[in-house]
């Protein structure tokens, strides 16, 4: 019998959970009430649907400790990579030992919260023991020899007490009380859509913000240092500069494709008042032409005039 959780922290992950394939109710509803980005659209309310063959749901845990300073970039990114090449090398062992496993996009939190395994927070994020909310989930359906039935280690529960503090510091998603706007939440302007001018005025880091964790009181608080290779590569003006292949390398070449990681570096850079970016914006409209017009020009009115 092929040992499962050997396998996944082998690959890199703290623990793994394997479920029953079930349909994502609670998930559902809260689509149909707008809280999620219309990207959502193509994922199905029933697994089952798209994958007829699977019996079970294989969700992964990879916590990670929040940078010292995260006004370059949250650490979550980073780690976001490193989850990612853990599932490869997890999905390939799985498939050698005889499991069919398929990578699979699935509303991960709603179903580790849903069998108690894990409690939602006000600003949608899953919070999980002993890691609070700084943790990626990476999941797989599998095919087993067997169903599977999971026995809940404890009844769901509310670990959020609604204090205020992440609808505080959020540019505007958060409502409390479970409530969601995902057109202000920084993290959605990854997308790759042109981010709305008061947005960029207030944008603190690269690829969106994570404030919402590190005020949380329920969060543990250690941290640990910037790695020196991270402030360095992510620096905003080094990507405009033109290290994007090394920025791919530690968060993920999907997030580090230019309509993504060029458009906020344009922006931060700005906003850090860096006047040495200047000589680098009109070689990007050069390349890119109207594509980031609109951030070009913001950064341009603050740096042109210091």
């Amino acid at each position: 019998m092929t040992d499962i959780h050997a396998l996944l922290k082998n690959a890199g992950f703290a623990e793994g959970f394997v479920l029953p394939v079930a349909p994502y109710t609670n998930w559902t509803r809260h689509r149909q009430d707008g809280v999620f980005h219309p990207n959502t659209a193509p994922l199905a309310d029933d697994p089952r649907s798209i994958y007829p063959w699977a019996n079970a749901v294989l969700i992964c845990v990879y916590p990670y400790t929040p940078y010292d300073d995260e006004t370059l970039v949250a650490s979550y990114y980073p780690a976001s990579n490193r989850a990612y090449h853990a599932m490869k090398r997890l999905l390939a062992a799985l498939n050698e030992n005889g499991i069919r496993a398929e990578r699979a996009e699935t509303p991960y939190r709603e179903q580790l919260a849903s069998y108690g395994i894990g409690s939602r927070m006000d600003n949608q994020l899953l919070y999980l023991e002993p890691y609070g909310t700084y943790i990626n989930l990476q999941g797989a359906m599998l095919a087993l020899p067997e169903p599977v039935a999971y026995e809940p280690k404890r009844k769901p529960m509310e670990v959020c007490n609604h204090c205020g503090l992440c609808k505080t510091v959020c540019f505007g998603a958060i409502k409390g009380d479970y409530a969601f706007d995902w057109t202000r939440c920084v993290h959605t302007y990854l997308e790759g859509d042109t981010i709305p001018a008061d947005a960029m005025e207030w944008l603190p880091s690269l690829l969106g913000c994570m404030r919402c964790q590190t005020v949380c009181p329920k969060n543990p608080k250690e941290t640990v240092p910037i790695p020196e290779e991270v402030r360095e590569t992510l620096d905003p003006v080094a990507i405009l500069r033109g290290n994007r292949k090394e920025a791919g390398e530690l968060i993920g070449k999907n997030l580090a494709a230019p309509k993504r990681l060029l458009r906020q570096a344009i922006v931060l850079a700005a906003n850090r008042k860096r006047t040495d970016a200047l000589p680098y914006l009109n070689e990007i409209a050069a390349v890119y032409g109207d594509r980031f017009i609109q951030e070009l020009e913001y950064a341009k009115n603050i740096l042109q005039n210091l």
